[in-house]
């Protein structure tokens, strides 16, 4: 998400005309047992792996990596009409931020400014968007985030993550994620956080999105709120 957040500064300060602009990341042994020595992989479901990972879950246990690919083309209104693009989506606002508290241990506060300055940025009101939440499954990050959308959206906007139906694609994920959120836009519908049985304790008081929902969606946040304190906020408007 941040490669397609600086593509988007690159074109409106004039520097880039168009951008190809993702990420891409391959599961290998490496990245997987660096997780696990983490003590943030999902271990309670090995003999059911369909049931995890399971995002904002009373239940849930760790995140599942994944991988994969995903590519954006970056590009003016103008430029991208002149060639009679097929136009998804128009990016109005970012924000990035950062802390260096702990390596796995998520910030509340820092995701707070982090959608706060996007929203700023896209000039939108809060209380009329669908956010795409980070959310893998890990018991910290997982209750931050919905902490940091209660503090920022309280229970009035659609939120529901993605990590369910293809694990954490790590640096791919913000770009893969991203994509699927504006396919949802563009045909009217809200896919549900899956293997989310039972809403958390902690992760209470947001909208979650449980069941495919029919809606009509004109903005999208799209948060990526990675270890490190590494944080993006991308605001999308439909076109």
């Amino acid at each position: 998400l941040h490669a397609i957040g600086t593509g988007y500064d690159l074109i409106r300060l004039g520097r880039q005309d168009i951008l190809l602009c993702g990420g891409a990341e391959e599961l290998h042994p490496t990245v997987t047992g660096s997780f696990d020595i983490l003590f943030a992989t999902s271990t309670k479901y090995n003999d059911a792996p369909q049931k995890t990972p399971r995002p904002f879950d009373r239940d849930r246990d760790g995140l599942v990596c994944g991988e994969g690919s995903g590519l954006l083309v970056l590009e003016s209104y103008e430029r991208a009409t002149a060639r009679n693009a097929n136009i998804y989506a128009e990016i109005i606002g970012y924000s990035t931020t950062a802390n260096g508290l702990h390596v796995s241990q998520s910030n509340k506060e820092s995701m707070v400014s982090c959608m706060r300055q996007a929203l700023s940025d896209s000039g939108v009101k809060s209380d009329s968007i669908y956010v795409n939440a980070h959310a893998t499954a890990t018991l910290q990050g997982d209750q931050e985030e919905a902490e940091a959308i209660r503090e920022v959206f309280g229970s009035a906007v659609p939120v529901s993550s993605l990590k369910g139906y293809i694990g954490h694609t790590l640096g791919a994920s913000g770009a893969i994620e991203l994509i699927a959120s504006l396919l949802m836009m563009k045909n009217g519908n809200i896919y549900p956080t899956l293997n989310l049985d039972n809403i958390s304790p902690e992760c209470q008081g947001i909208d979650h999105v449980t069941n495919q929902k029919k809606k009509e969606i004109d903005l999208i946040l799209k948060n990526c709120f990675a270890f490190g304190g590494i944080n993006a906020a991308l605001v999308c408007k439909k076109i």
